[in-house]
């Protein structure tokens, strides 16, 4: 069975972007002195590893230079992202707060399992309360 995170980079462009950075032990701050071009940012970099935004071919290129891989396997991986899609507004929605929160693409995935998992629990908790909740009302009339 594969792994969330081979799942993700399968077609996603911003947890490519995200591995690389972390591969190459590269922090936010220092890719964008890397890069050294204008408007390229801390938030941009943030932009384009969550998926809310792609660089442009200049800036792929120089991605591409400094994370060593061709620019073919970049472009194919952006084009795979597109193509795929956001997948629904669970995905997006957990992008945004990702980003938000400053959370790595990996953790937000994570606490996501984790909150649908405590979603589950508790509603089984409500529901396992409902039938004795409508059972006394019953009884009280």
């Amino acid at each position: 069975m594969r792994s969330v995170k081979e799942k993700l980079l399968e077609n996603d462009f911003g947890a490519y972007l995200y591995d690389l950075r972390c591969k190459k032990e590269y922090t936010i701050e220092e890719l964008v002195q890397k890069i050294d071009m204008p408007n390229v940012t801390i938030k941009s970099v943030r932009k384009w590893e969550h998926d809310m935004e792609f660089p442009d071919l200049e800036k792929m290129y120089k991605l591409s230079e400094i994370y060593h891989v061709p620019i073919e396997e970049l472009m194919q991986v952006r084009t795979q992202t597109l193509e795929e899609g956001l997948k629904g507004v669970h995905k997006t929605l957990i992008r945004f707060i990702g980003y938000v929160l400053g959370f790595s693409i990996y953790g937000i995935y994570i606490l996501s399992y984790i909150v649908m998992f405590a979603g589950g629990i508790w509603a089984m908790l409500i529901w396992a309360e409902v039938p004795k909740a409508i059972l006394q009302m019953v009884a009280g009339d």
